[in-house]
């Protein structure tokens, strides 16, 4: 979603990976204003699973995660970027379903897990409007 690389982030902040990162990812993401909130819940869960995710493959207690999350009027988009082994972005996990992909599979409308440079980008958008006929939800989901 190149358009999204331009526009700023509603939400942008540096987490470190610990027991608390989740409920920190949560109380931040929440306080962005801009989903309805039947959306919010959604997007808020999806977001503590990807940092439950990334703390749970976390060997180091001074590994740090981004996030960042787009809330225009028609999609929702979060990325949360890490070191690739904290995203399981090696190929014999990523052969791997466990909780959170399943819920990224029913929850989001898209969701991608992609390695760069030794980092990776775990994402997920979910559509704000209903689609136009025609339309499928599923472009593609990682893993599948």
């Amino acid at each position: 979603m190149e358009q999204m690389e331009l526009v700023s982030p509603d939400l942008a902040l540096s987490l470190p990976l610990d027991p608390y990162a989740p409920r920190a990812a949560r109380y931040h993401m929440a306080q962005v204003d801009r989903p309805s909130p039947d959306l919010r819940d959604a997007v808020v869960l999806l977001t503590s699973e990807l940092v439950t995710r990334a703390v749970q493959l976390c060997d180091s207690r001074e590994a740090t995660i981004e996030l960042r999350a787009w809330m225009p009027y028609d999609v929702v988009r979060v990325e949360l970027h890490a070191p690739t082994e904290l995203l399981g972005a090696s190929p014999a996990r990523a052969a791997q379903r466990d909780y959170s992909l399943l819920l990224l599979d029913q929850l989001a409308d898209r969701w991608s897990l992609e390695p760069y440079d030794g980092l990776a980008c775990m994402w997920f958008e979910i559509d704000r409007h209903g689609l136009r006929e025609g339309q499928s939800g599923r472009v593609g989901s990682a893993g599948a």
